[in-house]
């Protein structure tokens, strides 16, 4: 089944609140779509979330905005795919590496658009095309941006009534903050929570970090999120400490992965489709985790309806991806299912919410994404206009 046409263009959602991390300059919710169309009329979706200020250890990878993206898809990815069949991903792959070298978020949202598309075609779920679920559902993690102490205490407790087990916490702006939020939630809320902290590189050295990790492990954490930033820091800060490290902007592709194993610099991966360039480099990661019995979770930037599905059926099918992701629930407005966990917009692209229970995703079994797109209000969400 022959592509005959690939084109992008913006789109924003409107968020229930304000969420921040450490170093994020802009707003969430600001997305790239991808239209893949085929011979016989068959239409695969992709989307980009797409960050400028945040990338790899000391800049090694990039940032992308909404602008390189729609450019390097319309008018370098998307033109050298024309033609080819839609079913031979790992060659699109091949061809998207050989016209452009880095954009791996703009290459993701290809690679999204052609499963959906390819999906279709055969009339099969995307997490079939990776190879079947090894799951029943997708549990999901809750993000508590950075916000005052006693609204992240009220955000986390309200996610945790709504169902989830996990929290992620963002951090590493105040350690001393950080430390008494985990403190506090972790008395509010019992041992049965799991509580991650998220520093997004902010404690610094790694003998700084190392004691913040300590001090947070006193405190009741249950996992940190890459406490510095580097691997010789990271190293020294998982050999230190009694609860696992994550590893997430240390690693972004099977390469960084390689080097993180060598080093010892984290005990477990935060996998994004976009900093692996799609589907078949962050299959390669979660493999070569599952190889050294690390475990992984799905994660993002908070995605709409279209990769908050991608990251679904990438958890549905490997079996490393064990940890609770952070992603959407993504539901149209007055749908979603919870007043606070995974909910993070308003309103969606999709014409129906996805169905949750016990605050896990369940499977999306129809053919491609397993979502139906409402275009008209993808239309009416666009920002180009």
């Amino acid at each position: 089944m022959k592509i005959i046409s690939i084109t992008a263009f913006p789109f924003s959602l409107p968020t229930r609140r304000d969420f921040r991390w450490a170093g994020m300059l802009g707003n969430l919710g600001n997305f790239v779509a991808v239209r893949v169309e085929t011979e016989n009329g068959v239409v695969g979706w992709g989307e980009a979330t797409p960050l400028p200020d945040w990338g790899g250890d000391f800049g090694r990878h990039a940032g992308e905005t909404v602008k390189t993206v729609i450019e390097m898809v319309q008018n370098v990815l998307g033109p050298a795919l024309i033609g080819s069949d839609v079913s031979d991903v790992t060659r699109a792959t091949q061809i998207m590496n050989h016209v452009a070298v880095g954009n791996v978020y703009a290459k993701c949202a290809v690679s999204i658009a052609l499963y959906d598309a390819w999906g279709k075609v055969t009339g099969l779920p995307v997490y079939r095309l990776l190879g079947g679920k090894v799951r029943d559902g997708v549990a999901v993690a809750h993000m508590v941006g950075l916000m005052p102490q006693a609204e992240a205490v009220q955000e986390a407790v309200m996610a945790v009534e709504d169902g989830v087990g996990t929290l992620q916490i963002k951090g590493g702006v105040d350690s001393a903050r950080d430390i008494s939020l985990i403190t506090e939630l972790r008395r509010l809320l019992g041992d049965g929570i799991t509580l991650r902290m998220d520093a997004n590189q902010g404690y610094g050295h790694g003998k700084n970090a190392s004691r913040v990790v300590r001090q947070l492990t006193d405190a009741g954490v249950s996992l940190v999120e890459q406490p510095s930033q580097g691997l010789r820091y990271m190293s020294e800060v998982t050999a230190s400490s009694s609860v696992p490290i994550v590893a997430d902007e240390s690693c972004w592709d099977i390469h960084d992965a390689y080097d993180v194993v060598r080093e010892r610099a984290a005990d477990c991966f935060s996998i994004y489709l976009a900093k692996a360039g799609g589907f078949g480099g962050a299959c390669k990661v979660a493999d070569f985790a599952e190889s050294h019995l690390m475990a992984c979770d799905v994660n993002g930037s908070i995605e709409s309806a279209i990769g908050t599905a991608a990251n679904v059926h990438f958890a549905l099918a490997r079996p490393s991806v064990s940890l609770a992701a952070v992603i959407a629930i993504s539901a149209p407005s007055g749908t979603h299912p919870y007043r606070v966990a995974g909910h993070y917009y308003d309103d969606d692209v999709l014409a129906e919410p996805m169905a949750v229970k016990d605050g896990a995703l369940l499977p999306l079994d129809a053919p491609g994404l397993g979502i139906v797109v409402d275009e008209e209000k993808l239309q009416s969400f666009r920002s180009d206009k």
